[in-house]
């Protein structure tokens, strides 16, 4: 479970992070960069899951909660954004940017971590 693995380097990043950014003199901003890493984080930890719920030998199986998980994760990105834009004159663009960066880079250096394991592999 590679999202599993990758919350706690993304936490660690995402504080230091907002550190930098709050010490630029820009709270707002490190908050919706935090916010944005944790909507990302959260939600890689849904499609993994709704895919591992899905995604099984033989037939695709779509349960009503593989569903419903898709539905909240989709409805979780609608909330930040609408957060944001009530906070648009307070909050640098640059900041979101940051917070998605830092859990992508997360979840990109535990795949490289979890590949040179060689987990996964059949």
């Amino acid at each position: 479970m590679v999202a599993r693995r990758a919350l706690a380097g993304g936490a660690l990043l995402t504080l230091a992070a907002a550190a930098i950014v709050t010490g630029l003199g820009k709270p707002w901003s490190a908050f919706a960069l935090t916010v944005t890493a944790s909507v990302g984080m959260i939600n890689g930890l849904w499609l993994e899951r709704t895919l591992a719920s899905v995604l099984q030998p033989g037939k695709a199986r779509f349960s009503p909660g593989a569903v419903a998980l898709t539905i909240a994760r989709w409805a979780l990105w609608v909330a930040l954004f609408a957060f944001l834009y009530v906070l648009r004159k307070r909050v640098e663009w640059w900041a979101v940017l940051v917070g998605i960066a830092c859990f992508l880079a997360a979840l990109g250096g535990a795949a490289v971590r979890s590949s040179a394991n060689g987990e996964g592999k059949g």
